[in-house]
């Protein structure tokens, strides 16, 4: 089922996003296709991928939200639309996941999505991350949304 929901995803990239310099047109670009990927995919099936999961409400706090969860597979799926700041982004969407795992495990493996152009803002680090996510029983991965042709 991967592969479907990054279909999706790429399909929905493709029909929404466009380069540009306008920060609240990129922004409102970046929630848009985010709403609408989550729509494509909960309309298959609501209860198996839940969007805006909440990651953890033991709390009481809301505020800690998972793009996307394949509640079947187990798989958490974090969108970084644009190429700005990945890095920050991919540090804090492990962190999310492996707060949602506690105290209970949930999500067995985390797919952070980026454009194709972010990989060498990621770098290294996102290596020692990755490694570092599997000593704690995380498999992650990141999946690099190619530019349209």
């Amino acid at each position: 089922m991967q592969s479907e929901v990054l279909n999706k995803l790429v399909e929905t990239h493709n029909e929404l996003w466009g380069t540009g310099t306008d920060v609240s047109l990129q922004t409102s670009r970046s929630h848009n296709l985010t709403k609408v990927w989550q729509r494509k995919l909960t309309s298959i099936d609501s209860k198996r991928f839940i969007a805006e999961y909440i990651a953890n409400n033991e709390a009481g706090t809301l505020s800690h939200k998972i793009d996307l969860v394949d509640t079947v597979d187990r798989v958490a799926y974090e969108l970084k639309v644009s190429a700005n700041n990945p890095h920050f982004e991919f540090y804090k969407d492990v962190f999310k996941v492996l707060y949602a795992n506690t105290p209970t495990k949930v999500i067995d493996k985390l797919v952070f999505c980026c454009p194709s152009n972010a990989e060498r803002k990621l770098g290294a680090l996102a290596v020692f991350v990755t490694t570092l996510s599997k000593q704690l029983n995380l498999d992650v991965e990141i999946f690099y949304i190619k530019d349209k042709i």
